[in-house]
């Protein structure tokens, strides 16, 4: 993520909070964060391949799946 930061969409950057894994097989990988509708095809295709070199996993389909970050602010008919 440091070498590039999630995208700034409609003027607002997009936060990404945390990373977690869900599944083993196939690895699947939930990323929790602000606006996840909003986050483009080109970074999630990033993310995944970011985590197939950090991994050491060549070849190994990676699922991700976006998921909005619960906002403890917000009533309880808005979460």
């Amino acid at each position: 993520l440091e070498a590039h930061p999630p995208p700034i969409v409609k003027g607002r950057r997009l936060k990404l909070r945390y990373a977690a894994q869900i599944k083993r097989r196939p690895p699947t990988v939930a990323i929790f964060g602000s606006r996840p509708s909003a986050v483009p095809e080109s970074y999630v295709r990033y993310l995944a391949n970011g985590i197939r070199r950090d991994f050491d996993l060549p070849g190994v389909p990676i699922r991700i799946l976006l998921r909005a970050a619960a906002n403890p602010y917000a009533e309880d008919g808005q979460r």
